[in-house]
């Protein structure tokens, strides 16, 4: 039992907390993949409706617009950063996960382009809140022992909905159709009523609430000493945000309408497309699950960051500039699925462990918060770019080539950031 001010405080076990916490992330990456899956589906339908042309340079245009929209809801989402520090980790939780979840089946049901970027902007102001509050919470709430093991892991629920969105795009896609697939994304609201009743608020919180002489203050992430450290974190960020969804994000289309081209009919490739996503998050996983072990190997947080961040960017190029533009080689393409999600996604899980490391408890989740969400706003032109780039050009490997240069602007930010490994979470 843990006691603050002479008030005892419920506690949970380490593993309940950590599939607390995990059940929110698998279910965030359900609801934020199933857009993937339903791009052209979607845009082929509410585009007419609004008296647009569904074909492919507003199909390109407005599928990244609408995604770019959503990474905007993401990057507002920072004033939950600030909730759950003020308010706790777990009402954060709560709140973010019903409103993702409202909003996403919202989407099935929206009538014209409009209304569907109004839900996709909401959506993502859920979505992108619950990394604030639910990394706090796990690693303020376990042993110092099992703090990194299962902060590392935590990043698996992402890929594994991404895997959950691709099975079941698989399935109800071809009978149901897109709407349904954004309808199932609203059973995630079920979660808050048992985060509420059953998982407790973190104990190092509860006990630097009671004692905090001040409220929590958006000037403490900018003041002396700390600037640095909120700067780095945000760009770094930034960078590997605008690299994932600039390059990730186009893979379930850009397979589906290279099958088209070559022939295939619409379902067959709508079929590859679900199956490239489902590959690429076996990747995702494999370098979310082994994080504990990778930044063990590599001894510090910044080898390991360099690691990825020059993994991603090889990976990016040889895989689009080569295999795809020049090669034309779609089973190749499909064999470097793994190594793009192990690289340009796999690597957040990093961030998992590190970003809450660098800041004080009641900045905790304010300073990761506003990290992760400003990366979401200079990240949400990286769609928009690329959509714009494969209209202009009619190529989406030659726009994706060019927008992975972001991995090598990126890297020096690595050595800047301040190093944590081998430290205890901080009070």
């Amino acid at each position: 039992m843990f006691v603050s001010a002479g008030t005892a405080v419920r506690t949970a076990r380490p593993y309940r907390v950590f599939f607390a916490t995990w059940a929110g992330w698998t279910l965030d990456g359900f609801d934020n993949a199933i857009y993937i899956y339903v791009i052209v589906a979607a845009l082929t339908e509410l585009l007419p409706a609004s008296g647009l042309p569904a074909d492919h340079a507003h199909i390109a245009r407005f599928g990244g617009l609408m995604f770019s929209l959503f990474m905007l809801g993401w990057a507002c989402s920072m004033v939950w950063g600030w909730f759950a520090d003020r308010f706790g980790r777990v009402p954060a939780m709560c709140a973010t996960i019903f409103i993702y979840s409202i909003f996403t089946g919202a989407c099935g049901l929206a009538s014209g382009i409009v209304s569907f970027a109004v839900f996709r902007f909401l959506t993502g102001f859920g979505i992108g809140g619950e990394w604030a509050a639910g990394a706090p919470l796990l690693q303020e709430s376990v042993p110092e022992h099992l703090r990194v093991r299962l902060s590392g892991w935590l990043h698996t629920g992402t890929p594994i909905g991404f895997l959950l969105a691709s099975v079941t795009a698989l399935f109800v896609l071809p009978h149901f159709g897109w709407r349904a697939l954004f309808l199932i994304g609203t059973a995630p609201a079920l979660l808050t009523v048992w985060l509420r009743a059953g998982v407790p608020e973190s104990p190092r919180w509860t006990e630097q609430r009671a004692s905090a002489q001040e409220q929590v203050s958006w000037r403490e992430l900018f003041g002396k000493g700390r600037a640095m450290t909120t700067w780095c974190a945000a760009l770094m960020m930034t960078c590997l945000i605008f690299g994932l969804w600039s390059s990730t994000f186009w893979i379930p289309t850009l397979v589906s309408t290279w099958q088209r081209s070559l022939g295939q009919s619409a379902a067959s490739a709508q079929y590859l497309g679900s199956l490239s996503g489902f590959i690429m998050s076996l990747g995702t996983l494999a370098g979310c699950g082994g994080m504990p072990w990778i930044v063990r190997w590599f001894a510090t947080r910044r080898r390991a960051a360099v690691f990825f961040f020059i993994g991603a960017a090889m990976c990016n190029v040889f895989a689009y500039g080569i295999v795809v533009l020049m090669l034309k080689n779609l089973t190749l393409f499909m064999w470097m699925l793994p190594l793009l999600g192990f690289f340009t996604s796999g690597v957040f899980s990093l961030y998992t462990i590190w970003l809450p490391e660098m800041f004080p408890t009641m900045l905790r989740a304010l300073g990761s918060g506003f990290a992760f969400s400003f990366g979401r706003i200079v990240g949400a032109v990286g769609p928009t770019l690329v959509g714009a780039l494969a209209a202009a050009f009619g190529s989406y490997p030659f726009a994706i080539t060019l927008v992975s240069l972001i991995y090598v602007i990126g890297l020096p930010l690595v050595f800047l950031a301040p190093e944590t490994a081998g430290k205890r979470l901080r009070n």
